[in-house]
């Protein structure tokens, strides 16, 4: 494959990207101007954008003229195809949250700039701050003080005022991409939360 620059203005988007990529692209932004450009962007036949909406987006708002790079031969289908799953396959992946940790204290002896890396600095502060003992009997009383019924209970969960629309748009995204339905709003973050600590069973409702 070849890499070659390009000229941003003759790359095309795909117009039926389904993957919602705005807020990626400040982040993308600080990258490239730290980084550079370094990860091609992957475009067909027809100059339309495959892989790289966001490195595309952030390339217009730095200004540049110019991108790396590669074209690929598809038909159309293979092209959606190709653009869902290389944005599925991202997905799977997990931090082994330890061992980023470790790498992530070190660099700023390097003067390297966390916040340079796409997390927000609530992300680094969990990350990198020591970890403290959790009071697992005042977290029992909360539980036996809560509300419950013949097979559910209310776990205790505080989240930051303003970001309770944040984690609600959060839980009804995931319930959605895990195929978790479910009517009652407390049981359906319940069953996400057990599908993302990997429990069973976690069956839809």
């Amino acid at each position: 494959m070849e890499i070659r620059q390009v000229a941003i203005d003759e790359l095309k988007p795909w117009d039926k990207n389904p993957r919602v990529n705005d807020s990626a692209v400040d982040a993308v932004v600080k990258s490239i101007r730290t980084f550079g450009f370094n990860v091609p962007i992957l475009y067909d036949q027809h100059m339309t954008i495959v892989a790289g909406h966001v490195r595309w987006k952030a390339a217009k708002k730095l200004g540049l003229a110019t991108v790396p790079g590669i074209q690929l031969s598809l038909t159309r289908a293979q092209r959606e195809a190709f653009a869902v799953a290389d944005n599925k396959t991202a997905d799977i992946a997990v931090w082994d949250y330890d061992v980023l940790g470790e790498i992530l204290k070190d660099l700023p002896q390097e003067e390297i700039d966390l916040t340079t890396l796409g997390f927000s600095e609530a992300e680094l502060d969990a990350i990198l701050k020591a970890e403290e003992d959790f009071d697992w009997d005042q977290f029992r009383e909360d539980i036996e003080g809560s509300h419950q019924d013949a097979t559910h209970i209310f776990l205790p969960v505080k989240v930051p005022i303003d970001m309770k629309q944040n984690v609600s748009d959060a839980i009804r995204r995931c319930a959605k991409e895990r195929a978790i339905t479910e009517k009652d709003n407390p049981r359906l973050a319940g069953l996400v939360l057990m599908s993302l600590l990997g429990m069973s069973p976690c069956k839809s409702h």
